[in-house]
């Protein structure tokens, strides 16, 4: 085919298509910039809204854990982590109580009788509680807990005793109540058995 037009014709046709084909590909171009700006934009004021809910929700969240006294609470839970740590140590232990009352039952003088024990310290410590006629038999307790020759205990100290001479009726108007230190081999009987597996 033979070409006729004029070489400037032909190089404007050229020159025509070419930039009517450059033109679409700026409006295109400038189309995604558009909607890439778009884009940023709007995930910008998204982030920043979730920041500020977010923000918000921590401050809300700080006022009530100190309106619900989160420090009170912590103070407890240490408490009772302590408690069941406590429990977890005489769970562990087969602790003997029905040997120890037999033991210290026949180290008890006359007109005295043992009322109670309380375990106040898991490795030596107990409380023993009593009932006697008098001060002089109450203080007796004491010295025969405490006697070397009974292997019972290492310390006794009189926490308290108290008579109440106006009540006739009771038998014991004395009641008494005494800490008592395990002696190393006292508490290796009464205490130190550990539970047979299975």
């Amino acid at each position: 085919m033979i070409n006729l037009l004029p070489p400037e014709r032909a190089a404007q046709i050229r020159y025509g298509r070419s930039n009517s084909s450059l033109r679409q590909w700026l409006m295109a171009a400038a189309a995604a910039i558009a909607g890439l700006a778009v884009i940023i934009f709007s995930g910008m004021i998204y982030i920043n809204q979730q920041s500020d809910d977010l923000q918000n929700n921590i401050t809300t969240a700080k006022k009530q854990l100190t309106t619900e006294n989160l420090t009170g609470v912590q103070a407890d839970a240490k408490g009772i982590s302590s408690d069941v740590k406590l429990i977890n140590q005489v769970l562990g232990r087969e602790i003997r109580f029905s040997d120890l009352m037999t033991a210290i039952g026949k180290v008890m003088p006359s007109g005295t009788i043992l009322s109670g024990l309380t375990l106040t310290n898991i490795n030596s410590a107990i409380d023993v509680s009593a009932n006697a006629l008098d001060y002089t038999s109450a203080a007796q307790i004491a010295i025969n807990l405490s006697d070397p020759t009974n292997n019972l205990f290492a310390h006794v100290d009189i926490v308290n005793i108290s008579c109440l001479h106006d009540h006739p009726s009771s038998p014991y108007p004395c009641t008494a109540i005494y800490k008592a230190l395990f002696s190393k081999s006292a508490a290796n009987r009464f205490l130190n058995v550990t539970k047979a597996s299975g």
